[in-house]
């Protein structure tokens, strides 16, 4: 982080804790690839304007933090080319910290009441200095439109006709060098459909972590033959017994040889036997991984890409909560909760089916299926974030007794580390 971005930091050290929990959302192109996510920590509706010590506002102390945070090198560095979304309040484009910010991996959305003429301004300076910028709901702030390269729209806010509407309105621009429009809201299939034939280029929200629409089917045989080697290592069966289910399927043989000898793990020699990787890695390590082969032991694609993303964020967010408040092997097991979350999603098939040839202890069926027991309120608490739900955030955060700051902490360290991963 450097010096300016430390010290602002540091100026919001003082500020009274505001209890206010990072969120985020991915957001997708039309063939379900992550191109990039949305952090928030607040819900700018709630959210008063009431002054805090020194003349900063509430709202401003948030955004501030916001921007430090993404200024940070290590977290530029693990996102790679995907793009961090920022909502923020419209007179946090004021802030000097917007000339630091990474001006070809940072979108700043806004969704301004009304356009005044300085808004208006500094949205002139910021785009014509590369600043990539988003508008919310733009109907009535067309001129404020004019310096946006995104447009997005709540598609909670429309039915189809005044969806379809302010669409055309918004590529109506005059000029060659149309608005990139996103969907955001988009948290079923049926809605992505719509959205996508209204020829929106991206899509903000969860609609692909909903079981494909044409219902249950049978596991194909790699994601069985998984599941089995997952019962072995749960059960610590002998090596031998492990070698042998891996020997009947020469791509899983494969994947783990190439695995013990990825750069990852960072052996001196190369490993050319099932027996030896197995010894290496040992029975947890080996569930971990196969855990991972669950989303990408059948030919990859891209939703399972992203779903399998999104429940390594899951799965670390919730192990690393758990590091202060419960036992190691208990921390292993949130991981495990957190990947298979997302399980029903990615095989097509009801939660309680899809868990049923894993023989998981009953704490981890409760939590994935009731979302009851000592592991529910981590899942919950992952989920909230996922969906900008500040309510339920402090009701899990509370009931682990766990602080916002570090909520947050984890929530940033688990993206940086999912996208860090060569998966």
């Amino acid at each position: 982080m450097s010096e300016k971005t430390a010290a602002a930091s540091g100026q919001l050290d003082g500020i009274a804790s505001l209890q206010r929990f990072l969120t985020r959302q991915p957001i997708l192109n039309g063939e379900h690839g992550i191109v990039g996510y949305e952090l928030k920590r607040r819900d700018p509706a709630a959210l008063a304007d009431d002054a805090l010590p020194g003349a900063v506002s509430r709202r401003q102390a948030e955004d501030e933090w916001l921007l430090a945070s993404t200024i940070d090198l290590a977290y530029q560095r693990a996102l790679g080319d995907k793009l961090t979304f920022l909502g923020v309040a419209p007179e946090s484009l004021h802030s000097p910290l917007m000339e630091q910010l990474p001006k070809n991996k940072v979108v700043v959305a806004i969704h301004p009441q009304r356009s005044s003429p300085a808004l208006i301004a500094r949205a002139e300076q910021l785009a014509h200095d590369g600043l990539q910028m988003a508008l919310d709901d733009p109907a009535e702030h067309q001129e404020l439109a004019a310096y946006c390269r995104y447009i997005r729209f709540d598609t909670t806010h429309y039915d189809v006709m005044g969806l379809t509407t302010q669409v055309v309105r918004s590529l109506d621009t005059g000029s060659n060098k149309k608005p990139l429009l996103i969907a955001t809201q988009v948290d079923t299939p049926e809605v992505y459909a719509a959205c996508r034939k209204l020829s929106f280029n991206l899509f903000q929200g969860y609609y692909y972590t909903f079981p494909p629409a044409s219902g249950a089917h049978r596991m194909d045989s790699s994601s069985l033959r998984v599941m089995e080697l997952l019962n072995l290592a749960r059960n610590k069966a002998e090596f031998p017994e492990i070698e042998k289910s891996f020997k009947l399927d020469p791509a899983l043989t494969y994947r783990l040889l190439r695995y013990i000898n990825s750069p990852a793990i960072g052996l001196r020699r190369t490993i050319e036997s099932i027996r030896q990787a197995l010894i290496l890695l040992g029975h947890d390590q080996i569930y971990r991984w196969l855990t991972l082969l669950l989303f990408t032991g059948k030919e990859a694609d891209p939703r399972s890409q992203a779903l399998l993303r999104n429940a390594l964020v899951r799965a670390r967010f919730t192990e690393s909560l758990g590091h202060d408040k419960l036992k190691r092997s208990e921390c292993d097991t949130l991981f495990i909760v957190g990947m298979f979350s997302l399980l029903d999603a990615l095989l097509g098939i009801p939660m309680q089916q899809a868990l049923a040839g894993l023989h998981l202890p009953q704490p981890v069926l409760d939590a994935l299926i009731d979302q009851k027991g000592p592991y529910a309120p981590y899942l919950k608490l992952a989920l909230a974030c996922e969906h900008f739900d500040q309510d339920a955030i402090a009701a899990s955060a509370a009931e682990i007794g766990i602080d916002a700051d570090a909520i947050n902490l984890a929530h940033v360290n688990a993206l940086i580390w999912s996208e860090s991963l060569d998966i």
